[in-house]
């Protein structure tokens, strides 16, 4: 699933004017003024290191330092999980990129490319891995710290950034919006939002792109794979379908879950047919949610009581993940 969300996010940053607008909007302590957002173009992200082995980083924008004229390497990291070794793996991605443009270069440009590493969370929980290299070495006196690399990299964590500080007319603060809303009603008035500033014909490649985005990160994954989702290319039709289809199928869950609910509970009783059906209410969402689940995950459902359905439906309506509803438990993945 992480992976299917990292995915999607990369095809998203795909465009340029998302990039432009992740740095005008939410890159702090950069003087955006000094950099030509213009010019950002796409670079490769594989690099071949020592003995063959092959690094690869989510994505790699180049753009220009205006008063040098120098190239500055954006490095973009998607990430739906926390990675506590994030900083080691900055200062990874960059030497290979840094080795990378000097064996490419042409000879008249010396020293190491600046590398900008911006990492792009989208997890529930707060984002808790160290930010510095400094933070993973422990015990070692301070003098050493001038020896060793950073590793810092900037972090734009989604679900932390609080919506009155996002940017108007930026691209990303609508996808912190529409993550951030979890409800449908709330993500189709932002999609209607969205739909009338992305109007001009010059928009249409975007609007595709925040289509297919909100498709995989927003359906349950049985209903995504399934329909008219990938065969729609007109941006207007998509969105109004997407709108219409996330309150129908919770609505659908949820009264399917009822009424099987009911007619357990005139064969065993009142009060456990009030239990039986939020115990089903739950199953229904987490199926469609999340596909087929295991025998584990049913018996625990028929084992809860009527609060722990209840924290766990709630946690379904921003969950990525099955773990995420079970509270990280180890066993609800199995």
């Amino acid at each position: 699933m992480a992976a299917q969300y990292d995915i999607a996010y990369r095809r998203l940053f795909s465009h340029p004017r998302l990039v432009a607008d992740l740095l005008k909007g939410f890159v702090s302590h950069v003087p955006v003024d000094e950099l030509d957002l213009s010019g950002l173009t796409p670079v490769r992200a594989k690099f071949v290191g020592s003995a063959w082995r092959v690094f690869e980083a989510d994505q790699v924008w180049q753009l220009r330092h205006r008063p040098t004229g120098l190239p500055i390497y954006v490095q973009l990291e998607f990430q739906s999980r926390i990675d506590t070794q994030m900083p080691l793996r900055t200062v990874n991605y960059s030497v290979q990129l840094s080795m990378d443009v000097m064996r490419r270069s042409t000879g008249h440009q010396r020293g190491l490319p600046g590398i900008l590493p911006v990492v792009i969370y989208n997890g529930q929980q707060r984002w808790t891995a160290p930010r510095t290299l400094r933070e993973l070495r422990s015990g070692l006196p301070d003098w050493l710290e001038r020896f060793g690399p950073s590793g810092e990299y900037v972090l734009l964590d989604i679900h932390a950034t609080p919506l009155v500080e996002l940017p108007l007319d930026n691209t990303v603060s609508y996808v912190i919006r529409l993550e951030q809303a979890g409800q449908p009603q709330a993500m189709a008035g932002i999609l209607e939002e969205l739909r009338g500033w992305l109007s001009e014909p010059v928009d249409e490649p975007l609007r595709r792109a925040f289509y297919e985005w909100l498709v995989y990160v927003s359906l349950p994954r049985g209903t995504r794979r399934k329909g008219r989702w990938g065969r729609i290319r007109n941006f207007d039709e998509g969105l109004a379908m997407l709108a219409e289809r996330l309150k129908q199928w919770r609505q659908e869950s949820f009264e399917e879950g009822r009424r099987e609910g009911l007619q357990k509970g005139r064969e065993q009783g009142r009060t456990e047919g009030l239990l039986e059906g939020e115990r089903q209410v739950v199953l229904r969402l987490l199926q469609r949610r999340f596909g087929r689940l295991s025998r584990a995950i049913r018996q625990r459902i028929q084992q809860a009581d009527s609060a722990q359905l209840l924290q766990w439906a709630e946690r379904l309506l921003t969950a990525q993940s099955l773990s995420e509803v079970f509270d990280g438990d180890a066993s609800a993945g199995s």
